[in-house]
């Protein structure tokens, strides 16, 4: 049985692609019983030819995504068009706390899964939905992306190379799936805390689209009190001077920011520039921000005269705040990632073998999260509908967990 802080708690996850696989996994990983639903004839989309399909690379077939976005579950089919396996998902749901769900507003009715039907089925259910667009306006029915909704929100193009006047295509893909996905956790996790003072379940609706908005919060606050968006500043941050990456010596990247005017005096020290401390025009993070052109243009030659270890020493030995674009072979072996435990190697299991994964972004002191391996389609089929059958429906422990 889970000691997690979620022990107990079960979970209906009917999602697809990353968002919401995303947000069941951590959900999983706090100690909930997690039943991720699959129909029996499986997704698949080009590049993926075995169950759980996506897209590529695969390991052995199956996309990496299904595998990297769906750990900490066992894993169910249901065909939800049929009479009899709605009918055990109604069951199921009898003994669920969370329904989750990332399709389109029309799908869930026509599923049998909307919150109406389900709050009857199960009154005290914390049901949350997660769409691109959100559940009204003309966009609502649209399938929405990652990629879409960055652009559509401008997030793909808030900064661009220094000087530049438009904005300059920015995709890191995933990452607003993964931020969505991050606020469907915690509205689950406060909709749970509010079903124990009331003892009621609620819905919850998110999308993509409100999600990344609100990430932008800062941005979109700048914009509407000057009219103006900024420039393109490269590597360099809005509200501090210096606060970007300098070519060193070896043509590598350190990343280092003065946030204080004590850290600011220390890093001209360790630079071997003192006399900038005293230069008019750099005597403020105002005054820097204001003349970062002349402040780069001093300090872009000096960062070329030693290589990104001398850099690297130097500042750790200061204690200022630094960086560099790492390769994954190095963060993998680095011993801030090696000393707790950041990237984790998952159990070995017969479909895909070990997985290497970044785990659980938490921890516990007394209800320790658990990290296991994805569920190959319907793995626990025979389990869960058997536990129907007997009339349980207390959670049971799953295969092959570790401490994350």
């Amino acid at each position: 049985m889970s000691e997690g802080p979620l022990a107990g708690i079960r979970v209906f996850d009917m999602t697809l692609a990353m968002v919401g696989p995303w947000c069941a996994m951590n959900l999983g990983a706090m100690g909930a019983d997690v039943i991720h639903i699959e129909p029996p004839q499986p997704r698949t989309m080009p590049g993926a030819d075995r169950p759980g399909g996506g897209v590529p690379p695969s390991i052995n077939g199956t996309s990496i995504g299904y595998i990297s976005w769906n750990m900490n579950k066992r894993g169910l089919t249901l065909d939800m068009k049929s009479q009899e396996d709605r009918a055990n998902a109604y069951e199921l749901l009898k003994t669920c706390d969370v329904f989750l769900m990332n399709m389109r507003p029309d799908v869930a009715g026509r599923l049998g899964v909307d919150y109406e039907t389900l709050s009857k089925i199960n009154p005290g259910i914390v049901y949350c939905t997660v769409t691109g667009w959100g559940q009204d306006g003309p966009m609502r029915e649209l399938p929405g992306a990652d990629g879409q909704i960055n652009h559509f929100t401008g997030m793909s193009t808030t900064n661009g190379v220094e000087g530049a006047t438009e904005g300059e295509l920015y995709r890191h893909s995933t990452q607003m799936d993964a931020s969505t996905g991050n606020y469907a956790t915690q509205a689950i996790l406060l909709a749970l805390v509010g079903r124990k003072r009331t003892g009621k379940g609620q819905r919850i609706d998110i999308s993509m689209l409100r999600a990344t908005t609100h990430l932008q919060s800062a941005r979109i606050g700048e914009y509407l009190a000057r009219k103006t968006i900024n420039p393109g500043l490269g590597s360099a941050a809005q509200v501090v001077a210096p606060d970007r990456a300098f070519e060193t010596g070896d043509t590598r990247q350190v990343a280092v920011a003065a946030t204080s005017e004590a850290e600011w005096a220390t890093f001209c020290d360790v630079v071997g520039m003192p006399e900038l401390k005293t230069d008019p025009r750099f005597a403020t993070n105002a005054d820097r921000v204001d003349h970062r052109s002349e402040l780069h243009a001093i300090l872009e030659p000096r960062f070329k005269e030693f290589p990104l270890d001398y850099w690297v020493l130097q500042f750790r030995r200061n204690k200022l705040p630094y960086g560099w674009p790492m390769r994954w072979d190095e963060l993998r072996y680095h011993e801030q990632v090696r000393a707790n435990g950041y990237i984790n190697l998952v159990p070995s299991n017969a479909f895909w073998g070990e997985v290497w994964t970044g785990g659980a972004p938490y921890h516990f002191s007394k209800t320790p999260t658990t990290w296991f391996t994805t569920p190959e389609i319907g793995e626990h089929n025979e389990d869960i509908l058997r536990e129907l059958a007997a009339g349980r429906g207390a959670a049971t422990p799953a295969p092959a967990k570790q401490e994350a």
